[in-house]
Parts: structure tokens; sequence; C-alpha cells
């Protein structure tokens, strides 16, 4: 009885946070110019993509995992053929032999890049 009620409670209180970390993305409202000094790191099985650039910290997700970032550490990304333009619509991911289209890009939050980026580091 005390494991179901501790899953229980365990289950709810994890469901009650979803939104809290939800709330700390929003959509990507225009395009961004990178600067040459921005860096990036792999997330979710290579299927997003943590951007920071000075205080701005962007995530990029695809469809599915990009064979891009998981296969190579120099990229690019671009949009409509300019280099370093994060687009909410429109930017893509380079490889030396692939390339991926973003499905969406967020705006987040520092402390969750540097979540995202320290669990990636451990894997």
């Amino acid at each position: 009885m005390k494991t179901i009620a501790i899953t229980l409670g365990a289950a709810l209180l994890a469901g009650s946070l979803l939104p809290a970390a939800a709330s700390n993305a929003s959509a990507l409202p225009d395009c961004v110019s990178l600067s040459p000094a921005h860096q990036g790191t792999r997330a979710a099985d290579n299927a997003q993509l943590l951007l920071k650039d000075g205080d701005a910290h962007y995530r990029v997700g695809f469809n599915g995992a990009c064979d891009a970032i998981a296969r190579s550490s120099r990229i690019t990304l671009e949009t409509n053929g300019e280099a370093n333009l994060l687009c909410p619509q429109g930017t893509t991911v380079r490889a030396a032999n692939a390339r991926c289209s973003a499905r969406s890009v967020e705006l987040i939050e520092a402390d969750v890049y540097e979540r995202r980026a320290r669990m990636n580091r451990r894997r």
C-alpha cells in the first residue's frame, strides 16, 4: 500500500512540475543573427540542438534525430543561405555530409540550457 501511495505521490508531483518546465521556453518570435562566438551542444538523443550566444539561449528541435549533429563536431546554421541566422522557420543545420531542417526554434532560460547541457555531458 505504501508503494502505491509513494508512486502516486511522485507521479502527481512530477505532473505538476511539467507545466512549469514547459513555461521556460517560448517560440522564437523573429530571426536573430548569432555571433561567431555562439556555442552549441546536442540534446535529446540528437533530436535537439541547444545554443548559447552571450546571454541568449535557444533550443532547436528536429523531426527525430538529426544526423548532421550526430556525426560531426563542426556544424553550420543557416536560413535562406545566410550563415548564423536563426529563424522561427526555415533554419537548416549542416555538417559535411548531412543536413537537417529545424522543426522548431525556442528561447529557453539559461538554467534549462545548463541542465540539459550537463545531462548531455554525462552520457
